[in-house]
């Protein structure tokens, strides 16, 4: 079984002296390798094989060291992030049971904090080898869920992306994403297996559109990949025609037509990626060359897919084994069905689409994204695509208000402006543009959206009493 560590030592081998990451300082391959070592003897010393370890560092290099460690040594990691509230951290550890937390010290450099408490021992049940990394994504109930990845699926990603979209040897990706969100392995990894970089891009740099553009410039990256949400503030803060130009990779949230328009002219090339946690970072990859024309483009190499009554499903190498300690619900999205390959191990990925001209699909949001309001059935993705095409708001998100109190129940929307649009102005707008019914009943208009640390819009948040009080303009 092929694993990350394989592929990046293999790389290694071929230009040991070739730069690999920059962070506080360069790292060459060798560099990294020599990381990788000191760790890996540390951890074959004190913990048994099979185990899982918790890591809890900022440092993309740091991150990256410790997944090619635990690899080389047939440990999983459980990244834990570190903005989290502490009843989160609390739970994260008491599900996955780690015996260690890996704690970054200096870059690239670790102590590993053995827990000291009942049941730290690894479980009879963790096999060297099983587990690559456990991602933590948020339940519906509240509950997180332990999505639980294997090896030969990291690496099949990592090598199906070095294909499509596309990173070459000597060339430059950004590493900008918490490694508690699954799409910062594909910008420390990914150019690894290739004989690219990353360069971490500083936190204080990520949330300034002015000095990220610098930063940019300074660097020259050929790939830059976030979330929407970030492309929607990098853009609100405005930029220039001398700006350095680079391939953007777009995923983790819903590419509006107005956003596509506004990346098409200032990147080299725009793709939109989709794929769930359960998929391993990305299941599908799309060129987008036109804002009128957005689909979700075609698999990955060793991925599959089609509807299911509308809800994509998904099949083939990059799949997680399940989630961890719920084999309820792994049976529920995880089964073998009738696929256009025959018989395959599926998920069940809870998003809808339609087909597209192409042959591909076009997104219309999560299952639970459709509504149904006084008989009508809504989808809240289409009414924050028409609110985002108006000129003065950079970005829009729609909630249902009061669902189950037929009396009350209402559309909300909040859309983040920096002039002096008014609610009452974006009602008014939206009524030339939606059918009554897909109306907002109440619009929001905020100087920003809550966002939790993989970037994406904090949905929850919106809910909180405090929320407008801090945000309204």
């Amino acid at each position: 079984m092929t694993t990350v560590w394989d592929l990046v030592s293999e790389q290694a081998r071929r230009t040991p002296d070739a730069q690999a990451a920059v962070g506080e300082r360069p790292h060459t391959y060798r560099d990294l390798v020599r990381s990788v070592d000191v760790l890996a003897a540390a951890l074959r010393e004190t913990v048994p094989a099979g185990s899982w370890l918790a890591v809890e560092t900022a440092s993309p290099v740091s991150g990256a060291v410790a997944l090619l460690a635990g690899a080389r040594v047939g440990c999983a990691l459980v990244p834990l992030n570190l903005d989290s509230p502490a009843a989160h951290r609390a739970f994260v550890l008491e599900d996955a049971r780690p015996v260690a937390v890996l704690r970054s010290a200096e870059e690239g450099v670790f102590t590993v904090e053995h827990l000291d408490r009942e049941g730290a021992e690894a479980p009879d049940d963790r096999v060297p080898g099983d587990a690559a990394y456990v991602m933590y994504t948020s339940g519906s109930s509240g509950r997180p869920k332990g999505v639980v990845v294997p090896p030969s699926a990291l690496a099949s990603c990592l090598q199906a992306l070095a294909e499509v979209p596309g990173l070459r040897a000597g060339e430059t990706m950004l590493a900008m994403t918490a490694l508690s969100f699954d799409i910062s392995l594909a910008e420390m990894l990914v150019p690894l297996i290739v004989g690219a970089r990353f360069v971490v891009v500083p936190g204080e740099v990520r949330a300034d559109p002015e000095l990220f553009e610098e930063f940019t410039r300074l660097h020259k990256p050929d790939v830059v990949q976030a979330t929407p949400s970030f492309w929607r503030l990098f853009l609100a803060g405005g930029g220039t025609a001398a700006a350095h130009r680079f391939r953007v990779w777009c995923g983790g949230e819903p590419l509006t037509a107005t956003l596509a328009e506004s990346l098409l002219g200032r990147s080299t090339e725009l793709w939109n990626l989709y794929g769930p946690t359960e998929a391993t970072i990305w299941a599908t990859a799309a060129r987008i060359e036109s804002p009128d024309a957005l689909s979700l483009g075609q698999p990955l190499r060793g991925m599959g897919w089609y509807l299911d009554q509308g809800e994509i499903i998904l099949y083939g190498d990059h799949l997680a084994s399940g989630y961890h300690g719920r084999a309820d619900l792994t049976a529920e999205c995880f089964s073998v069905r009738d696929t256009p390959e025959g018989s395959r191990r599926t998920y069940r990925t809870g998003d809808r689409a339609r087909p597209a001209p192409d042959g591909s699909f076009q997104y219309l949001g999560r299952a639970d994204g459709q509504i149904k309001l006084r008989g009508h059935r809504i989808e809240l993705g289409e009414v924050e695509s028409v609110l985002e095409e108006h000129v003065e708001i950079t970005e829009a998100v729609a909630l249902v208000r009061d669902p189950d109190r037929a009396e009350r129940a209402l559309i909300a929307a909040y859309v983040v402006s920096a002039g002096d649009l008014t609610a009452a102005e974006v009602s008014a707008w939206t009524r030339t543009r939606l059918p009554a019914a897909y109306c907002p009943g109440k619009v929001h208009v905020v100087r920003s959206l809550p966002r939790n640390t993989s970037g994406k819009v904090d949905r929850n948040a919106l809910a909180r009493p405090d929320f407008l009080e801090s945000r309204t303009t």
